[in-house]
């Protein structure tokens, strides 16, 4: 060997920073690859397994064993695909920072893996994801990362030379893929029908699961690249009975509620009275309080809840590059001449106040630590509204409502009724019934709230006519077959995660002045609904008339009085 290939070949397989008396041993490539897809899959992958236990079970040994054989041979497939010099050890890094973050979310919280649940996280402001953060967490990071990556570093990889380097990075993927294909024609049925019936498997598989989130958030964010031309909607709307034909304008404040799950608010007959503010007004004269039980969300996230509840498209037709270019309900009501207004104490509107007047509340009083009272929402909206200036209003007040895993920090001393609380974002040191306990506080601190915007639009009806709504964007699971939060893929998605709180109360003047009949009222929403009949029922309720609202879809299109 010449003396520069022998400075070549100890520059590939020198340890990093220098030379000393212990140098660990040079490995090839496809060596290298080997490991590493048997340590992510035999280590990482508990939540599969556990799923595949339950699915397939015992009595099919050999269909759990091609399962096995097929998620080695997909990570093996993965990590190949990066099997050469400069790429390959990054791309392990990540692989591995990858799944030891998801998998250490899918066994302390039972979620899964998608993007949605990635795009939510990656929405999320600094206190949400510091909420989140835990001893356990980074400890299990340290273990199930750092070390990895140590190790990695230290290992010298001996890379062939010439052409060899080809062929050692296509021999491998080639025989994955062939056996692959063989795994998938000799046992397809039974496969497919697994897969079929149990859709949430393809969400466990790590680190495939957070690689193919990534990979579709980063086509979605290419494409927003080159938007689409934005969609004006509702070009034709009025306002049906003006301010003029009315002694009063109308306002209408809507409580856009974080994480509450319907089956925990008492008026839906939880065995605990968690809405005694709420129970009181619909025995209270003045006004009436109208429940919504049976209401679906359009999502499972805020991320992709809230644009969806505010657009036009509705669940069914929901695209999100749609959505957020093109105009919502609010922006019609501005258009018409309604004052539309969004104060926000949660992460953001997620575009859909991008185009109206917005305002994030701030109080010394009820700002202390890393978030607000809810409260400081009704602080801003007295602040903003003028009686003087004779025109409807809308305003959203986005609260933080019941965000988890935190739920303790939601209410305050004197707020806590159910005890003992979980104080800890590590649900698997807490009793789920502690869980529950600090997840119902939180449920009153919001039927606080409601009640203190119900006292405020009543102390207002001399200048306005008042109603408020209240909705959810999504509910929560609190530990129900081991499942905790919320983000699960929507036809997957437990209905704790899917059913959400509505309720609306209408003073008295507010029913007159707009010809709205309560009773009538009373008995559609005993029906099924769901975030798809926002659009059409709020531009409703503020008398706007357009060919973009859908009658079928206006809770009050048969509610007006004669």
């Amino acid at each position: 060997m010449s003396l520069s290939s022998k400075r070549s070949f100890h520059a590939e397989t020198a340890a990093p920073g220098g030379t000393g008396r212990f140098q660990w041993p040079a490995i090839k490539p496809h060596w290298m690859v080997l490991i590493g897809a048997i340590a992510l899959t035999g280590f990482y992958n508990f939540p599969f397994y556990s799923a595949i236990e339950r699915y397939v079970g015992f009595e099919q040994p050999m269909l759990m064993v091609k399962l096995v054989f097929l998620l080695l041979l997909v990570n093996h497939l993965l990590i190949s695909l990066f099997s050469f010099r400069f790429a390959l050890k990054p791309a392990l890094v990540f692989l591995f920072f990858s799944a030891a973050l998801s998998g250490y979310f899918m066994n302390a919280y039972g979620v899964l893996i998608d993007k949605h649940m990635l795009q939510n996280a990656l929405e999320t402001d600094v206190h949400e994801a510091r909420g989140l953060l835990s001893t356990g967490m980074l400890i299990h990071m340290a273990i199930f990362f750092v070390v990895p990556a140590v190790l990695l570093y230290l290992i010298r990889v001996k890379w062939p030379p010439g052409f060899k380097k080809v062929t050692h990075w296509l021999a491998p993927i080639a025989i994955d893929v062939a056996l692959i294909l063989v795994l998938a024609l000799t046992s397809y049925q039974e496969m497919a029908s697994t897969f079929r019936n149990h859709r949430d498997i393809k969400d466990l598989v790590v680190p495939v699961n957070s690689v193919a989130a990534l990979g579709s958030l980063v086509s979605k964010v290419a494409a927003a690249q080159f938007p689409q031309e934005y969609q004006q909607v509702g070009l034709d709307a009025t306002v049906s009975l003006p301010v003029a034909d009315r002694a009063k304008p109308n306002l209408v404040v809507f409580v856009l509620g974080e994480t509450a799950r319907a089956d925990h608010f008492g008026l839906n007959g939880y065995e605990r009275n968690t809405t005694p503010e709420l129970s009181q007004l619909v025995r209270e004269p003045g006004g009436k309080l109208v429940n919504f039980p049976q209401v679906s969300s359009c999502g499972t996230a805020t991320a992709l809840s809230v644009p969806c509840m505010f657009s036009w498209l509705g669940r069914p037709d929901y695209d999100e590059a749609v959505a957020k270019n093109s105009d919502n309900y609010l922006d019609i009501m501005a258009r018409a001449g309604i004052v539309s207004t969004w104060l926000d104490n949660n992460s953001g509107c997620k575009g859909v106040c991008d185009r109206i007047p917005t305002t994030r509340p701030e109080d010394i009083e009820l700002c202390q630590g890393e978030y607000c009272d809810d409260l400081v929402l009704l602080k801003g909206a007295h602040e903003q509204l003028d009686a003087g200036d004779n025109k409807d209003h809308f305003m959203v007040l986005h609260q933080l409502g019941s965000h988890g895993p935190e739920y303790y920090k939601r209410s305050k001393p004197d707020q806590k009724k159910f005890l003992p609380e979980c104080e800890s974002n590590e649900f698997q040191t807490c009793d789920q019934q502690a869980i529950i306990n600090a997840y119902d506080n939180s449920i009153l601190v919001t039927d606080e709230l409601l009640g203190d915007t119900v006292r405020m639009l009543k102390s207002m009806q001399s200048d306005y006519n008042t109603a408020l709504v209240y909705v959810s964007d999504h509910g929560e699971s609190l530990g129900e077959s081991g499942i905790y939060l919320h983000g699960i893929p929507y036809m997957l998605a437990p209905e704790a995660q899917t059913h959400v709180p509505m309720v609306m109360w209408l003073s008295d003047g507010f029913q007159i002045a707009n010809r709205i009949d309560a009773e009538c009222l009373n008995q559609v929403a005993s029906q099924p609904l769901s975030h798809d009949n926002l659009f059409s029922s709020m531009l409703g309720m503020m008398n706007v008339e357009s060919e973009a609202v859908k009658p079928s879809l206006n809770i009050f299109e048969d509610c007006r009085a004669q």
